[in-house]
């Protein structure tokens, strides 16, 4: 039996350079090109979205396995000169500096030893990757631009070595290899000082400690003024995972905290020509802090750096009813194939989307997954008749009933709607509620449908089929991937059919995808709980709104009101209470809830803001993930209240009685 290839989740900054090769997805490359020219760049998104992946594609080994593996690398190739530089802040120490939290009283010596360290560890990875372009094949030597031998980098070593800007610390190195270790000597120096092995740093490395960025300058300026690198080669320097800087322990003292974040704004805030940044960040922590530091100054978008949002390139928009322009189906399909063929499956190129139906299978519509999966009994004693109807209508219904339930239950709610002014006695295409003017009615309650029924007959709701996958993934490729490792999960413990072990893809029956899917979004409601910020807060936020929007959707008898699976709140409102604002602007970084303008049906026309669970977490919500309906149009004061109720205290400044009611 194959192991499951979906078990491990992340694998960008985990996995070999061949590995990468064949698991790696091209297909954001066309949107995120920004990346590959010079300028500072940040690319954001949530947990998982591939951010580190797409940073990968700057490293040589990488580049290199591209080739060696016969594979086109997916860079153009008039976007492929350049070198980088790469440093994650979680797996090289970095945020290590939070070990001395409690020792260390002078914040500014602390920042500006972050900075040198950073510093040192960024040259060093710029001169590792030119030294593995050295040994390159000379084609790719070429697209990099570069020019130099190896004993022509030793000469770079003595006349670098030599430049002022170290104060003399590396002293004379006579040879690329010297170079590399000197500047090793001053990170192992640090580290050995972050983890407690020395008490103190050493005077020498205090005393010539360089100011963020400077360093990188210096060695871009003399790679190309020297003649060793095109003039034309590009030199970037790659921050990972900088969110990691909010959360490094400092001092308690109030206003003596250690500012890591303004440490590394402050390089991107010198717009120098020489060397471009690349951060790689998650929405929440970039956004909350643009502070440069040494000034009282923020960092401004299109002048310092430029910005790349794979949440809002993954993500379906408003206008893309019919998916046809959205970018992450084709992601993620290519994905699933990719991690297919890496665990031994055969799937052959060009056959991916077809693959990705055969396995999971057409979507399902409502009426089917009531009708076929829901396994009901003494179908018409659901039916809820009204003592006012005619008896016409309530045998109608109830006939109806053991024949199409689905029907028979939308025919429930037409009749409590619409009156009993219908003749039911006739065929049923002929059913009022059946007709084609009647088509959006049916739409807009499909699915609140499905949830209601399964519900009302104590029923677990049935999710699956391929195209259901990608929209409860949520634009979420980490999302996506754990839906597939807990329905793989379930395959293989049931697997009774020994071809899923000789690279046949089987086909998953939709028992196995429903009971998993379910299980996939309860855990993943879990993990809020593991997030940073104020994880406890939003995940209560998320399970209590969850059950009162299910509660007002189950308590509508009529259906008359099938958007309620998100809520609504006037954007004057958010203004005016940036404390709610705020928490939910969190909540949509975390990508725990989708944040989408709109403008209200109402005749006022104001502006509205909208909010809606991530669609990985309704099944476990017994919510539809499905928008077709403008959703609950909310109070400022209730949802302040939710929050309160979720263990975060929202003011509602000192508003007078009369206005606070109106709020509520």
């Amino acid at each position: 039996m194959k192991s499951n290839p979906f078990f491990e989740l992340y694998v960008g900054d985990r996995i070999s350079a061949h590995e990468f090769v064949t698991v790696f997805s091209p297909l954001l490359v066309e949107h995120t090109e920004a990346l590959f020219l010079p300028g500072n760049i940040v690319v954001t998104g949530i947990q998982g979205c591939g951010k580190s992946m797409l940073l990968s594609l700057l490293k040589p080994k990488v580049r290199m396995e591209f080739d060696t593996a016969g594979e086109a690398f997916p860079v153009r190739d008039d976007l492929r000169r350049f070198i980088c530089g790469s440093v994650n802040l979680a797996h090289q120490n970095v945020i290590d500096f939070g070990y001395r939290s409690a020792i260390d009283a002078d914040v500014l010596q602390t920042e500006l030893q972050f900075a040198d360290f950073l510093n040192y560890l960024l040259c060093d990875s710029i001169l590792s990757s030119i030294e593995q372009y050295l040994v390159a094949p000379h084609h790719i030597r070429a697209e990099v631009g570069l020019l130099g031998a190896q004993v022509d980098f030793d000469q770079f070593a003595l006349e670098i070595s030599n430049h002022p800007i170290w104060e003399g610390w590396l002293g004379r190195c006579e040879s690329f290899a010297q170079l590399r270790s000197r500047l090793g000597d001053r990170a192992r120096a640090y580290r050995r000082f972050l983890h407690g092995k020395d008490r103190d740093l050493d005077h020498s490395i205090k005393d010539t400690i360089t100011a963020i960025g400077s360093p990188q300058i210096v060695l871009a300026e003399l790679l190309r003024g020297g003649g060793w690198i095109d003039s034309r080669t590009h030199v970037f320097a790659d921050i990972d995972q900088y969110e990691e800087l909010g959360s490094i322990s400092s001092r308690q003292t109030a206003g003596e905290a250690v500012d890591y974040r303004a440490v590394i704004n402050k390089a991107l805030s010198s717009r120098n020509g020489e060397i471009s940044y690349r951060i790689g960040t998650r929405g929440y922590s970039w956004k909350s802090h643009g502070k440069i530091h040494g000034t009282s100054g923020n960092l401004e978008q299109m002048r310092d750096y430029k910005y790349i949002d794979l949440d809002d390139i993954l993500r379906k928009h408003e206008d893309d009813s019919s998916r046809a322009g959205h970018v992450f189906d084709r992601f993620a399909v290519d994905v699933f194939a990719r991690r297919l063929r890496f665990s031994g499956f055969d799937v052959p190129k060009g056959h991916e989307a077809k693959k990705f139906e055969e396995v999971y299978g057409r979507n399902l519509s409502p009426e089917e997954k009531v009708n076929q999966h829901l396994g009901i009994r003494e179908k018409a004693s659901y039916v809820k008749v009204e003592d006012g109807w005619s008896e016409t209508t309530k045998s109608s219904l109830r006939s109806l009933a053991e024949r199409n339930f689905y029907q028979a239950k939308l025919g429930e709610l037409w009749v409590r709607q619409k009156g009993d002014v219908d003749n039911l006695s006739v065929r049923d295409e002929l059913l009022p509620w059946r007709r084609s003017s009647s088509q959006w009615w049916r739409k807009e309650r499909a699915h609140a449908m499905v949830v209601r029924i399964a519900s009302e007959t104590k029923q677990k709701t049935i999710w699956g089929g391929a195209s259901e996958l990608l929209e409860l993934a949520g634009g979420s490729i980490l999302a996506f991937l754990g839906l597939n490792q807990f329905i793989w999960s379930t395959l293989i413990q049931r697997n009774d059919r020994p071809e899923i072990g000789l690279g046949e893809v089987p086909s998953v029956p939709v028992s196995v995808q429903s009971v998993s899917i379910l299980k996939a979004s309860k855990a993943w409601v879990e993990m809020i709980y593991e997030q940073s910020g104020r994880s406890a807060e939003r995940a209560r936020f998320v399970s209590n709104v969850g059950s009162i929007l299910r509660k007002k959707l189950l308590d509508d008898k009529n259906l008359s009101y099938p958007g309620a699976n998100g809520f609504s709140l006037l954007d004057r409102d958010l203004d005016e209470f940036p404390e709610v604002r705020s928490f939910l602007e969190e909540l949509a970084d975390y990508g725990n809830v989708l944040m989408l303008p709109h403008t209200s049906k109402s005749s006022d026309r104001k502006l509205r803001t909208k909010f809606y669970f991530h669609p990985i977490f309704c099944p476990s919500l017994g919510l539809p993930y499905v928008r077709t309906k403008e959703p609950y149009y909310a109070k400022i004061g209730e949802v302040a209240g939710w929050i309160y109720e979720s263990g975060y205290e929202v003011p509602l400044r000192s508003s007078p009685p009369e206005v606070q009611k109106g709020l509520i």
